[in-house]
Order: C-alpha cells, then sequence, then structure tokens
C-alpha cells in the first residue's frame, strides 16, 4: 500500500498496537514510521474487523467442540439400581426376599397370633378332640425354635441383599454428583473464557467500530465540505 499525499496523512505508530501489527504484516513496504491515508487506513480497520471477527467466530467454535467432546469422554455412568440387581439374584435370594417382606408385615403377624391363640385353646379345652399338646405347650415351643432357627438366617440373607443394595446406590451416588462435578467444572470453564478472553475481544471489536464509525463520519463531513467549496 503506497503513501496517498493528496489525503490528510496518518503515522503508523500512532495507531494502536495489534492494528500496526496487521498493517505492517498486510504491506511489507509499509514500516512504523511509514505515512498512510486515512482512507488506506479505513479499509486496513474493515480488513482488521473482519479478520478479528472471523478468529473469533472460529475460537468460540474450537472451545464449544472441546467443551462436548470432554462431556463425551467424561460422561459417568449412571444405573437402574433394580434393574441392576434383578439381573444378578438368584432363585433363592427371591425366595428370601419374599418370605422376610412376609415376616415384616402385618399379615404374618396376625396369623401368628391367631395360631397362638387357636393351639393354646385346642390344647387346653378339649372341644373337639383330646389336646395332643398340654400345658407347658412343649410342641408349641418346639415349633416356635425351629421357626426362629429357620427365620433367622432369611432375615440375615435379605438383609446382606440389602447390603448389596446400598452399595449399589452409594456407586450410582457417587457416579451422579461425579457427573455433577464434571459438569459444573465445564460450566466454570466456560464463563471463565466469556470473562477472561471474548468480553475482552468484544470490547476490543466495539472499540475499533466506534473508531470506524468515526473515521466514516469524518471522511462523509470532508466530502461534503468539498462538493459545498
Amino acid at each position: 500500500m503506497t503513501e496517498d499525499r493528496s489525503e490528510k496523512l496518518c503515522k503508523i505508530s500512532q495507531l494502536d498496537k495489534a492494528l500496526q501489527t496487521f498493517i505492517l504484516k498486510s504491506d511489507g513496504q509499509l514500516s512504523q514510521q511509514s505515512l498512510i491515508s486515512y482512507t488506506s487506513l479505513l479499509n486496513f480497520r474493515i480488513q482488521y474487523l473482519s479478520q478479528q471477527l472471523k478468529k473469533e467466530d472460529t475460537a468460540s467454535k474450537q472451545f464449544d467442540h472441546e467443551l462436548k467432546h470432554k462431556i463425551r469422554t467424561e460422561h459417568a455412568h449412571t444405573q437402574n439400581v433394580n434393574d441392576a440387581l434383578k439381573s444378578k439374584e438368584t432363585v433363592g435370594q427371591r425366595v428370601a426376599d419374599g418370605i422376610a417382606k412376609f415376616g415384616g408385615s402385618w399379615t404374618f403377624i396376625i396369623l401368628f397370633i391367631l395360631v397362638l391363640i387357636a393351639w393354646i385353646i385346642l390344647n387346653t379345652l378339649p372341644l373337639f378332640f383330646e389336646p395332643f399338646d398340654k400345658f407347658p405347650y412343649i410342641l408349641l415351643n418346639l415349633a416356635l425354635s425351629c421357626l426362629a432357627a429357620i427365620q433367622a438366617p432369611i432375615i440375615l440373607m435379605s438383609q446382606n441383599r440389602q447390603a448389596d443394595r446400598d452399595r449399589v446406590e452409594a456407586d450410582n451416588d457417587y457416579e451422579i454428583n461425579l457427573k455433577s462435578e464434571v459438569e459444573i467444572h465445564l460450566l466454570h470453564e466456560k464463563i471463565n473464557y466469556l470473562m477472561d478472553t471474548k468480553w475482552q475481544h468484544l470490547i476490543e471489536l466495539q472499540q475499533l467500530q466506534i473508531e470506524l464509525l468515526q473515521e466514516l463520519t469524518a471522511e462523509q463531513q470532508h466530502a461534503k465540505q468539498t462538493q459545498e467549496e
């Protein structure tokens, strides 16, 4: 770009450093001490603004791509606890869960009380047949002892199943917390990027646009004055 002496000239060293660098790279014949016309400077500003907008768009797309890649690679795996346990449980475990569930219900308690009452009445009063387990109800005590001996390990089996379920739920909660932590970290990265880089670039671009508008206004006023003269 050659100097235009027919117009008012501007020294390159008086311009913004970023714009200086762009002008010197665009035209290797110029130096910081060179003078250029305001028309040439206006063209350089427009080219520089266009370049910065393209860079900003490319940087934003690249940053979004990196965030999406991090979300895919750092994705935490969560699962349905019920489905995970049902796929591994055996017939014995299902039976143990059913017995423990029934043994801890009001239905079992009411039936158990009714059986005890009926047993005591039938073996105390000779209503329908001769009592076969008279007081102190030794056979009843034996039956209750056997029931307790069988019921205890079944309940322990069910409790072990519940402990396994708690471990799976704890692992699932950890995965969910890890996923939330990753997403919050990525969100912080994006906010920091906006605050540290993007907003600063936007301010610089806005300032450049204001300077362009001022120069265009000055050019229009100068052209109008020239026509009037």
